[in-house]
C-alpha cells in the first residue's frame, strides 16, 4: 500500500470519529433532564382495639400442699400386753369419734381398783374410829372442866387455859384420819382411770394411716400403737402478693382444682407472717369433708388427699370503673401507646392493681383513645397511622 493511500485512510477514520463526537454531544445536550421525584409518605398499618371501663374482680391463682390440722401419734397412757385389736382398725379405715381401737389387758388393773376400794374402806373406818375417839375425848374433857372450875372457884379461867383442848380433843389424829381418806379416794379414782385408759380409743373422727401394734404386743407409754388423723377439715397454706392482700374477699368461695377436677372451700384465715424466701403474704385455706363428695353440683373433685398437691384461685373485691388491661401491651414504666385520631400517644396509666397477667388502670386513658396492639419496635409521638381493623374485644381486655 502506498503512502498516500495511507493518507487517505487516516483522514476518513478521523472524519468518521469527529462526526461520531459530533453527533454525542448533540444527543446529550439535546436529551430530557431527569425530575427528582418526590418521596412518598408511608403511614403505616395498625391493629387497636377498644378501651373500655369495667367493674371486674382480680384473681389469684396459687398452689400448696394439702396437710391435715389434727394429725396424732397415738401412744398408750399404760403399760402392758395387748390383748385385742378392733378389726376396724386397719390403715385406711375411718372411724367415729371415742371408736375402740385397741385394749390392753385389764386384769391388772382391776385388782389395782379393788386394792384402792379396800384402801378406801379402811381410811373411812380409821376416820370413823378418830371422830368417835375425840367425842369420848370431849366428853371427858368437859366434864374435867367443870370439876376444876368447881373447885377452883375464881380461878377457872386460868385453869382453863392451862389445858391444850386441842390435843385433849384429838384434832390433830381427826385431821390426819381425814386427809387419809382424800388420799383413798384420789388413788381409787386413778385406778379406775388407769383402768379405762387400757382401752385405747379415736381421740377425734378420723382414718388410721398405720397401725404398729397386735394381739400379744407388750406395749409401754412411750410406744406409738396408731397413726390418726382428723378427716373432718384440711388445710391448704397458699402465698399471695402482699399487692393482692387487700383485696382479697375472704367471703367468696375458693376453687381448689386437681387436673380437670375442681371443688369449692373457704379462706379461714390470714397468717401474720410472710414467707422468708419471696415475702409474699400467706393464706390459709380451709376445705371441708375433703374425704366426702360435697353436695354442690360444681364439685367434680371427690376427694382431696392428704399430702396432695393442689391449684388454688383466690378471688379479690371487685375493682369498680377500671381499664382492665392484658399486661403485655404495658410497656416498663406502666405506660401504654394508644391511638387517637390516627396519631400514637403514650399514656401514663394509674394503677389499682397490676396482677400477672392483667392490671386494672383506674385513669390515664383519654376520650377517643383506643389501645395499640400491633409491634411497631421505636416509635415516637404523634406518628400517623392506619387503623386495619377496629375489631371491638369487650371491655378493652385480651385473654
Amino acid at each position: 500500500m502506498s503512502k498516500g493511500n495511507n493518507i487517505r485512510y487516516a483522514s476518513i477514520l478521523l472524519a468518521i470519529l469527529l462526526i461520531g463526537i459530533i453527533v454525542a454531544v448533540i444527543i446529550v445536550k439535546t436529551a430530557p433532564k431527569p425530575q427528582r421525584a418526590k418521596e412518598a409518605k408511608v403511614v403505616r398499618l395498625v391493629e387497636t382495639i377498644a378501651l373500655t371501663r369495667s367493674t371486674e374482680s382480680p384473681q389469684w391463682v396459687g398452689g400448696g400442699e394439702v396437710s391435715a390440722p389434727q394429725r396424732v401419734t397415738l401412744e398408750p397412757q399404760v403399760s402392758g400386753r395387748v390383748d385385742f385389736i378392733s378389726p376396724a382398725s386397719v390403715p385406711g379405715s375411718e372411724l367415729e369419734k371415742g371408736a375402740l381401737l385397741a385394749r390392753i389387758e385389764q386384769r391388772d388393773y382391776q385388782l389395782l381398783v379393788q386394792q384402792a376400794k379396800a384402801a378406801l374402806i379402811q381410811a373411812q373406818s380409821t376416820l370413823d374410829l378418830e371422830r368417835g375417839e375425840a367425842s369420848s375425848a370431849k366428853l371427858e374433857y368437859e366434864l374435867a372442866v367443870s370439876q376444876l372450875n368447881a373447885q377452883a372457884g375464881e380461878s377457872k379461867s386460868n385453869s382453863a387455859s392451862s389445858i391444850d383442848t386441842a390435843l385433849v380433843l384429838r384434832e390433830p389424829q381427826v385431821a390426819s384420819a381425814e386427809a387419809g381418806l382424800l388420799t383413798a379416794q384420789a388413788e381409787l379414782e386413778l385406778m379406775k382411770l388407769n383402768l379405762q385408759r387400757t382401752q385405747i380409743k379415736m381421740p377425734f373422727k378420723g382414718q388410721v394411716i398405720s397401725r404398729n401394734a397386735s394381739v400379744g404386743s407388750q406395749v409401754t407409754t412411750s410406744d406409738t400403737v396408731f397413726d390418726l388423723v382428723a378427716t373432718d377439715e384440711f388445710w391448704v397454706q397458699v402465698k399471695v402478693s402482699q399487692q393482692f392482700l387487700p383485696l382479697l374477699d375472704a367471703n367468696q368461695s375458693v376453687l381448689i382444682k386437681q387436673g380437670p377436677y375442681q371443688r369449692e372451700a373457704s379462706v379461714l384465715q390470714t397468717l401474720v407472717d410472710v414467707d422468708t424466701k419471696d415475702r409474699q403474704a400467706k393464706v390459709l385455706i380451709s376445705i371441708k369433708d375433703p374425704l366426702t363428695r360435697s353436695e354442690n353440683p360444681k364439685d367434680t373433685l371427690d376427694r382431696v388427699l392428704l399430702g396432695s398437691y393442689v391449684e388454688v384461685m383466690l378471688l379479690a373485691k371487685p375493682i369498680e370503673n377500671a381499664f382492665v388491661i392484658d399486661n403485655r401491651y404495658i410497656k416498663e414504666g406502666g405506660f401504654i401507646w394508644v391511638v387517637n385520631d390516627n396519631k400514637l400517644y403514650k399514656r401514663q396509666l394509674e394503677m389499682a392493681y397490676q396482677g400477672r397477667l392483667k392490671s386494672w388502670a383506674t385513669s390515664g386513658v383519654l376520650e377517643g383513645d383506643t389501645l395499640l396492639t400491633s409491634n411497631l419496635g421505636v416509635v415516637t409521638e404523634g406518628t400517623l397511622v392506619r387503623l386495619a381493623t377496629d375489631a371491638p374485644s369487650s371491655n378493652g381486655k385480651v385473654n
